[in-house]
């Protein structure tokens, strides 16, 4: 008599080595990848939250607490900037802190005429 040894079908998308194969575990780690990155996420906004609430501060509304803030100081208003409050030197005063420079030897002879020159060219 004839033995038939009998061989069950292959499902391809179990275990099998190919495209199905390979796909299933790029699947299976970009799964992990998402999982990992939402789990970092939860973890962030916790502290976050835990920090600003710890700080005495609403958490759910500090952004709009800190744009009020800014746009209330002075910094946005126009002339009470640093440089706008402080007043242009005359020349007179260009030219003496220069001449006072040199007194000092903190700048050459040349330096001092090239500074002057240019001062005086405005």
């Amino acid at each position: 008599m004839v033995s038939v040894d009998f061989v069950p079908p292959v499902d391809p998308g179990l275990g099998e080595p190919g495209i199905f194969g390979g796909f299933s575990v790029i699947f299976a780690v970009f799964l992990v990848i998402v999982l990992v990155g939402i789990g970092f996420s939860v973890y962030i906004g916790i502290r976050k939250y835990t920090l600003i609430k710890r700080a005495g501060h609403d958490p759910f509304t500090v952004d709009a607490a800190l744009a009020a803030k800014v746009l209330n100081s002075d910094v946005l208003r126009p002339g009470t900037a640093v440089d706008d409050a402080a007043p242009a030197k005359s020349l007179e005063q260009r030219l003496a802190d220069v001449d006072a420079l040199h007194e000092r030897g903190v700048i050459s002879d040349d330096e001092r005429a090239s500074a002057r020159a240019a001062i005086l060219a405005g």
